[in-house]
């Protein structure tokens, strides 16, 4: 079954909307990681989410996968990078 990972990210008062867009783009460039089938990235448009004002969707074949996208060197630096910038995170993962 194909696994979707659902990222909600709420960026802190500290990070500009311009660091904000170049943590997408780092986002989007996780695709070239051979786990990940589909990445898509963007900034919330409405009212409903609770602070939350980027969101991402990535795709991957299974949970085997996605356990090697997660242990994945580059998965691991941007992970530690939206650490540092305090980026708040709220996840959701779900097969289909």
């Amino acid at each position: 079954m194909t696994v979707k990972h659902m990222v909600w990210l709420k960026t802190p008062e500290a990070v500009s909307d311009t660091e904000m867009e170049s943590l997408m783009e780092k986002v989007r460039q996780m695709k070239s990681i051979p786990a990940v089938i589909d990445i898509v990235a963007g900034g919330n448009f409405k009212d409903t989410s609770h602070g939350y004002d980027y969101g991402v969707i990535m795709s991957y074949a299974d949970k085997t996968t996605q356990r090697d996208y997660i242990a994945h060197p580059d998965h691991e630096k941007l992970r530690d990078e939206i650490k540092a910038m305090g980026v708040g995170v709220m996840a959701l993962d779900f097969e289909h």
